[in-house]
């Protein structure tokens, strides 16, 4: 069972971006007016075609995921895109934006080639929206990095608690959390598929956390019921993102 999300809004593109500094009233309403133009990407889709030019989008509603698969099925993901994410925005072509993008859940986004070509304008109205998704597409370089270290270094108990020590903070950022508590509507197959863990050692690592009371998991959604404990045990602080 998926769970109930709220419901798609520009509002939450809008908390995402002033995560990293406050937008004009002007910024604001360019982004509600442009946010009519929508589309929505079924679950196990692609965001776009081998060979298409790499369009630009606000996710809405809904989760992705960053992925390589290789010739015999195995799948590596790189990151996951959360409601109020952003692919191809900024100016200049990116790896992070070339690779297979596709849709874990069922996506609504909102079409953002015309932001994309405002923004390139470089019009001091839009500096501070410019400046926000620079920041978080810095933050995104940085959570790649971390993932590195995950799969590099960390145990199965490590990388998974910093996995979701990560999930909370940006569900945080997107005000999808209710305290601890926030979705997590990916399956088993995926979040290994992230970790770089077979599905039955991941499984293992799974009910070890719940039988040490450090994480609770119902209907697709995930509690930390001891976030102390995790952040200590996946080292996240400060030089995380």
């Amino acid at each position: 069972m998926r769970p109930t999300l709220k419901a798609p809004s520009e509002a939450v593109a809008i908390r995402v971006l002033e995560s990293v500094c406050t937008l004009t009233e002007e910024e604001r309403a360019l982004i509600r007016r442009l946010s009519v133009f929508r589309e929505t990407i079924q679950a196990g889709r692609p965001f776009w075609r081998p060979g298409q030019s790499v369009g630009a989008k606000i996710i809405l509603s809904g989760w992705a995921a960053r992925q390589r698969t290789l010739p015999d099925g195995r799948r590596q993901i790189f990151g996951f895109l959360l409601p109020g994410d952003s692919i191809g925005l900024l100016g200049g072509s990116s790896p992070l934006d070339e690779v297979s993008t596709v849709a874990l859940t069922r996506v609504e986004c909102m079409d953002a080639l015309m932001l994309r070509e405002i923004l390139a304008v470089g019009d001091v109205r839009h500096a501070r929206l410019a400046e926000s998704l620079k920041g978080l597409r810095r933050q995104e370089d940085a959570g790649l990095l971390d993932h590195i270290m995950r799969l590099g270094r960390q145990s199965a108990l490590e990388r998974t608690a910093h996995l979701f020590m990560e999930m909370r903070q940006r569900t945080r950022a997107a005000g999808l959390s209710e305290g601890d508590r926030f979705p997590l509507p990916l399956t088993q197959e995926v979040l290994s598929d992230a970790l770089g863990l077979s599905i039955v050692h991941l499984n293992r690592t799974l009910q070890q956390m719940k039988r040490d009371a450090l994480i609770e998991m119902r209907a697709g959604w995930i509690t930390l019921l001891d976030v102390g404990c995790l952040k200590n045990l996946a080292d996240y602080g400060q030089h995380d993102y």
